[in-house]
């Protein structure tokens, strides 16, 4: 594809300009209208797992597709005309797309609307599940999978066979005088529990802190970073104060609405969580989440920016209707938001030193306090991870004792009771075969995770001590 074709694809299906009244000349800032959207595609798992992802895809695709509920019309308020169809997107991150010919129709069906598509692949067994589709054209692209990620004995959990990631997509430039945009797509590990160990905070925080890490990387390359997907973390929650305090980013939601109140929003309606928190899991009305209690509703399905290069001006949850004899689109709704780009200053300042200095006291003592507050969490989980190591190889070594006393049993059993011969066979495969497996995931995996957590750990004690500098010379 030529230069000049990329561009003025570009120009028509992401920008939009309008000139003033007065100069002609002028114009206003280009927009993106962007969507994340988990999609619930576990395979055997899933429930109507074929029809509701092709259903997505014809929607993608500017289908009408699904009964919408009338009481949620409330939604579309703040929808303006100049946006176009207000379910045509130019970009469109994807979450859970976890089976071949799923994407594959995906693929196929919004190659016109969306020119440019991509799957990530890196994965012990499907992958991370993370797709983007983009009217922009994609320079590159690049997978970053996360070093600490659940435990491969959670096999029931699959968090660890998928590799979880960041999918990171770099876009051309809409205009000269804006920012690249990079977009940085995942599904962070999810919780099984509120609290306890399996809840997997640390393995949540430690993804979100690398997260951080790479998001100020881009940042300060001069991208319009935006940080989409589906993070399982709460607004306010350490993962959350990483991805935010930490890059400077703001989130779309909160940007646009300001500042809100989690508790009293669990305590309104359905229909007003959604409307005024966003609430895109765990919803009442959500076919699949009906069940819930209306104070589990919450928001996991973020859109981060960066405020100096990002401006969003809309927002709100999608894929709210109901397929016929199916149910909701997904276990999760998704979230859409219309960002500004801003256009690019005379000079930047990329200094780390004085992005700190300049700092709001308060947010940088918020800062040491996630910093005490993670290594507070590492400290804890490390005991667990100790255990499991501990008592994985205690298994093997017993097993390999076991072992050798079925082979001498075995002997003395088979002259008696030839059967019994079977038997002992049996129960040293088995032994064997457990043993074996627990082994490696003491020797190998529990090592391996163990050494992650320290380099976390000595990670986020650099910026304490950096960070307790900083908060001197602000005294």
């Amino acid at each position: 594809m030529s230069t000049t074709i990329e561009s003025n694809t570009v120009a028509n299906n992401a920008t939009q300009y309008v000139t003033t009244e007065a100069g002609g000349s002028q114009k206003k800032q280009p927009k993106v209208k962007f969507l994340t959207f988990n999609t619930w595609g576990l395979k055997f798992v899933s429930k109507h797992r074929k029809e509701r992802l092709r259903a997505i895809a014809d929607k993608l695709a500017g289908d009408k597709v699904g009964t919408p509920i009338e009481e949620l019309n409330v939604l579309n308020e703040g929808f303006t005309e100049d946006e176009g169809s207000i379910d045509d997107y130019d970009i469109v991150a994807l979450q859970e797309i976890w089976c071949k010919e799923d994407w594959d129709y995906i693929n196929e069906r919004c190659k016109e609307r969306f020119p440019y598509r991509r799957i990530f692949y890196s994965g012990i067994l499907t992958g991370p599940g993370l797709a983007i589709l983009s009217k922009i054209p994609i320079e590159s692209t690049f997978l970053y999978r996360f070093p600490i990620n659940g435990r491969p004995s959670a096999f029931f959990r699959g968090d660890w066979y998928v590799g979880k990631s960041i999918a990171v997509t770099l876009l051309k430039p809409l205009t000269p005088d804006t920012f690249p945009i990079a977009i940085m797509n995942s599904h962070m590990h999810a919780p099984y529990a509120m609290t306890g160990d399996a809840a997997y905070e640390c393995h949540r925080s430690c993804q979100a802190w690398d997260f951080s890490k790479m998001a100020n990387l881009y940042k300060k390359a001069g991208y319009a970073v935006v940080i989409v997907g589906d993070l399982n973390s709460r607004p306010g929650s350490l993962p959350h104060k990483f991805l935010t305090a930490e890059t400077g980013f703001v989130d779309s939601w909160l940007q646009l609405n300001g500042q809100q109140d989690i508790v009293k929003i669990s305590k309104m309606t359905a229909v007003d969580q959604l409307k005024v928190g966003c609430t895109t899991c765990d919803s009442q009305l959500n076919t699949w989440r009906a069940q819930r209690q209306p104070d589990e509703a919450k928001r996991l399905d973020y859109a981060l920016i960066d405020p100096t290069k990002l401006k969003t001006v809309n927002a709100s949850a999608r894929f709210t209707e109901r397929l016929p004899n199916i149910g909701s689109f997904s276990d999760h709704f998704a979230y859409t938001c219309t960002l500004e780009l801003l256009s690019k200053p005379g000079e930047q300042n990329n200094n780390v030193n004085s992005e700190a200095i300049n700092q709001p006291k308060q947010l940088l003592q918020d800062r040491f306090k996630s910093y005490e507050e993670m290594l507070r969490c590492i400290e804890k989980y490390m005991v667990t991870a100790r255990k499991q190591k501990f008592y994985r190889g205690i298994h093997f070594i017993i097993s390999v004792f076991l072992i050798i006393a079925c082979i001498v049993v075995t002997t003395f059993t088979a002259n008696k009771a030839g059967w019994s011969s079977i038997f002992w066979v049996l129960f040293a495969t088995v032994v064997s075969v457990t043993g074996l497996i627990d082994g490696l995931i003491s020797f190998l995996f529990g090592r391996s995770e163990i050494r992650a957590l320290w380099e976390v750990e000595q990670e986020v004690r650099d910026a304490e001590r950096h960070m307790q500098m900083v908060l001197d010379q602000h005294q």
